[in-house]
């Protein structure tokens, strides 16, 4: 995996969503591994590379069998969102009042999820250089004809974030700034390992 470091960010905070069940995976796909390395300690990964971060890992299903893959690190945290079968926007919403309430000088935030398996901490970094020459308020990922994660959010719009509906996700509000935003080239963003078809397929073109 690529290893990238000591690269230089200001106050940004980092929400890794992974409350979801996996019911298509079967089996918590937070725990699939990839290099000997389970998806939740490389997205974690991930992050650590980035300076003045602060991330939180927000859990809710299966959280019991995650927290033990979870490092002790100076910059993250882990919370478990109770009401995480209401939807993605509780998950998101728990993890910016908790980055919140640690009373951070936060800039913008970060959101992510761990299931990307192509992510890297270079598109980690370029959506906050992007962030930081052109101060617009949200920058995302595109692929696929899409606009996603992961996406940052200046702090601009953290109440928005916060107010958005229980099932609703980061991408209402990317779609509400369309021709507001600047974007990211992240092709390979396409793929995500929610199904074990989809695990296996990328197991495949990895060997």
């Amino acid at each position: 995996m690529e290893k990238t470091e000591g690269f230089e960010t200001k106050s940004v905070g980092i929400i890794i969503l992974a409350a979801g069940a996996s019911r298509r995976m079967g089996s918590p796909k937070q725990l699939l591994k990839i290099d000997n390395q389970t998806l939740i300690e490389r997205a974690i990964e991930l992050t650590q590379a980035l300076t003045n971060q602060q991330t939180v890992v927000v859990l809710g299903a299966n959280a019991e069998k995650i927290i033990p893959f979870i490092p002790t690190l100076p910059a993250l945290d882990f919370i478990i969102n109770e009401n995480w079968e209401q939807g993605m926007g509780t998950t998101l919403k728990a993890g910016l009042k908790f980055l919140l309430s640690k009373e951070i000088d936060l800039s913008a935030v970060i959101i992510m999820v761990c299931d990307q398996p192509y992510l890297s901490t270079s598109q980690l970094k370029e959506l906050i250089d992007t962030y930081q020459k052109t101060k617009v308020n949200i920058v995302a990922a595109a692929y696929n004809q899409l606009k996603g994660v992961p996406a940052l959010f200046s702090k601009d719009l953290f109440n928005q974030l916060i107010d958005l509906d229980k099932d609703e996700g980061a991408r209402k509000i990317i779609k509400q700034y369309e021709g507001k935003i600047e974007v990211i080239d992240f092709p390979k963003g396409i793929y995500d390992l929610d199904t074990p078809k989809a695990y296996q397929a990328y197991l495949d073109r990895k060997d």
